[in-house]
């Protein structure tokens, strides 16, 4: 029987996107149609994201929002501003959203969980990529069996199960999360704390995780996780937790046993409570944010140039 979902915790962490945050927020209310709490997690801001989001909130409060919880944070990045917002979570289930990520799909949230609902031993659910670890030393043959939204590749009635998952939006079980005391911080700032949080889930419950399809938008030039005025040190972080992951993980990785279920859920099979037509979503043409944003502007001004000097190269 599938658990009904009453209720659900959205965790958001924020690091300077000033220009998105309204965005992201809109996306939000429009397409979340169960009952929900909204935790924000402002990682050390130093623009007006925090302002700009407070007073959007404040003018355009969703229907279904039944509480917002604020925590502030100084700039410790992803792993741990995540952690200080999961254990805020209220409710039986939680997803977790990336501050680069626009939400482009209505009742996201019901299909994101219903495979946390229809099965009791799985732990999280990515809309993005799941896949087997072979070796992370071995830069050229790190994963296997990858599936995922960004790869191309995932039917949207499949729920892939797999060794591992990579990044929001993900939904957690969070009787499963609170049990494995969430993400290891041993692994902050960022990078493979989802990777060593899925191996442990599977070696200490035997619970798996897995990828299933919703709508989102995130490109590319929208992420600031590498940007220089974040606390991540790419090149240092991957480094050092890829070999954590392979020392942490070694008994497990070393006997090869991957996971590679594809499980079928048609879409007639979720439990959605409302059509993407009714009164109350056509109602937020009114919420959509407008405002410039200059990053993006910059990024098309950019891609157009670079196309008029290809066209001007190959008419030479």
């Amino acid at each position: 029987m599938i658990k009904p979902l009453i209720q659900i915790d959205i965790v958001l962490s924020i690091f300077n996107q000033e220009n998105l945050i309204e965005r992201i927020l809109y996306s939000i209310f429009k397409n979340t149609i169960t009952p929900f709490n909204l935790i924000l997690v402002f990682d050390g801001c130093t623009d007006r994201t925090k302002p700009r989001a407070l007073k959007y909130i404040k003018r355009y409060k969703a229907k279904n929002l039944k509480e917002l919880i604020i925590a502030d944070a100084p700039n410790v990045y992803e792993t741990k501003a995540n952690n200080i917002g999961f254990k805020l979570a209220k409710n039986e289930h939680m997803i977790t959203l990336q501050d680069d990520m626009v939400i482009n799909e209505y009742g996201w949230e019901r299909r994101l969980t219903y495979p946390l609902r229809k099965f009791e031993d799985v732990l999280a659910v990515t809309a993005r990529i799941a896949q087997n670890i072979n070796d992370l030393t071995n830069i050229n043959n790190e994963y296997t069996d990858s599936i995922g939204k960004e790869l191309n590749n995932l039917s949207r009635n499949i729920f892939a199960i797999r060794d591992v998952i990579n990044r929001g939006p993900v939904a957690f079980n969070m009787y499963h999360l609170s049990k494995l005391n969430y993400l290891n911080e041993n692994y902050a700032p960022s990078d493979l704390d989802d990777a060593d949080l899925s191996l442990r889930a599977w070696e200490k419950y035997k619970l798996r995780v897995g990828v299933y399809y919703i709508n989102y938008i995130s490109p590319l030039y929208w992420s600031k996780g590498r940007s220089n005025e974040s606390t991540m040190n790419v090149p240092v972080s991957i480094k050092r937790n890829s070999i954590k992951i392979m020392n942490d993980h070694k008994d497990y990785l070393e006997t090869k046993i991957k996971h590679n279920d594809n499980i079928l859920i048609l879409e007639k099979e979720i439990d959605y409570l409302s059509s993407r037509y009714s009164i109350n979503n056509i109602f937020y043409i009114f919420c959509r944010p407008y405002r410039i944003n200059r990053k993006a502007t910059k990024y098309i001004i950019l891609r157009i140039k670079d196309f008029i000097r290809k066209v001007i190269l190959y008419k030479i």
